[in-house]
């Protein structure tokens, strides 16, 4: 990778790579999100610092092997709790000023992963890229993505104006035909929930309960302290495992082991200080976080 292309065009080049490393091995894949969603004129354009692939989930382990095999890798870090489920797998290189979030689901979605696959791929169109062809959802299913990616978070302004801005589009430029395209990916998604307050402005007449009660309320938990990091996360589990095993692990969430504090090199290990200052910020960040959660919302929330 020449030192002189810039995130964006990176970008786009990181989509041409993937989508030809998956017709390579015959895997379906989607580029998501940053310029599909410009091309579709579905946001304000900005430049995405890393590549959104959505790939067939049952594939998704060769195409992150071919991408291993060519000097791509994940991150140094643990695992953390999560209150949705991990959806992808970030990689970066060395020689790229930009990340590959491979993608095996897209949160929001919550029918079989790949019945959500199918459904964006059936209507799929394509975008050139760097040169080169590379498989899209239709603007429908870019819509829905789109819609969904803005609604996880409550408290960024960010996402709430594209949320609102998605919505007007879909209520006020889609075509009859495009909207309906809308709803049939959502509810073979399994997004209808998710997407409620668009889909009930669209006249849908069918049931909304395409996700469990369990389902709501870890992505209301989501949506409400997605920027708080794991500590919620690690709080909601503590509270739901049996007393004797709360106090290892509270000592997980409070500690890092230096080898597994989040790098982009497995060979630089952080200094005792820098694991330390790491340590005070994780401390400092994970108080406010739980703060904010014990000051939110009561009732179904706190169960």
């Amino acid at each position: 990778m020449e030192a002189q292309l810039s995130v964006g065009e990176a970008g786009e080049i990181a989509h041409a790579l993937v989508s030809s490393l998956a017709r390579d091995l015959g895997v379906r894949a989607l580029s998501i999100k940053g310029p599909v969603a410009d091309h579709y004129q579905l946001r304000s354009p900005r430049v995405a610092a890393d590549a959104d692939i959505l790939v067939e989930p049952s594939r998704f382990s060769e195409l992150c092997e071919s991408l291993q095999q060519r000097g791509w890798h994940k991150r140094v870090g643990r695992a953390t709790p999560v209150l949705l489920p991990q959806h992808s797998v970030t990689y970066i290189h060395s020689d790229w000023p930009c990340d590959i979030d491979v993608h095996w689901m897209f949160p929001g979605f919550f029918r079989s992963v790949d019945s959500a696959f199918d459904a964006l791929w059936i209507g799929r169109s394509s975008l050139q890229l760097a040169g080169q062809e590379v498989a899209i959802p239709s603007r429908a299913g870019a819509a829905v993505v789109a819609g969904l990616h803005a609604r996880r978070s409550s408290r960024s302004n960010r996402h709430q104006r594209e949320q609102d801005g998605v919505d007007e589009i879909v209520l006020r430029e889609f075509t009859t035909a495009q909207q309906r395209e809308f709803l049939r990916i959502a509810e073979a998604g399994g997004a209808l929930w998710t997407l409620r307050d668009l889909v009930l402005r669209l006249d849908y007449v069918g049931s909304l309960s395409d996700a469990t009660a369990h389902e709501q309320r870890m992505w209301d938990l989501n949506r409400t302290y997605l920027e708080d990091g794991s500590a919620v996360g690690w709080w909601v589990q503590i509270r739901a495992v049996p007393w004797c095993e709360r106090a290892s692990l509270l000592a997980r969430a409070l500690w890092v082991p230096r080898k597994d504090i989040p790098r982009n090199s497995s060979d630089a290990v952080p200094r005792w200080r820098d694991a330390l200052a790491y340590q005070i910020n994780r401390w400092r960040r994970g108080t406010r976080a739980i703060i904010r959660y014990a000051r939110g919302p009561k009732g179904e929330y706190r169960r």
